[in-house]
């Protein structure tokens, strides 16, 4: 899940290799948490929120 930029330009397939970094930092900001199963080719990613009641609420003035 770490940036990178693609070094080998004989790849074919499109991507800037920032998908699941970004999707990571998104989740980590909303308080949740981000994890990547990975079974044999394939992989699942996994992600975990809290509930609204368990969310600090902003304070108003």
């Amino acid at each position: 899940m770490e940036r990178f930029k693609r070094g080998d330009e004989s790849r074919s397939s499109q991507g800037s290799g920032l998908g699941l970094s970004i999707t990571k930092s998104l989740i980590e900001n909303q308080k949740g948490q981000f994890e990547i199963n990975i079974d044999g080719d394939l992989f699942k990613s996994m992600i975990y929120l809290p509930s609204a009641e368990n969310i600090d609420k902003p304070k108003s003035n």
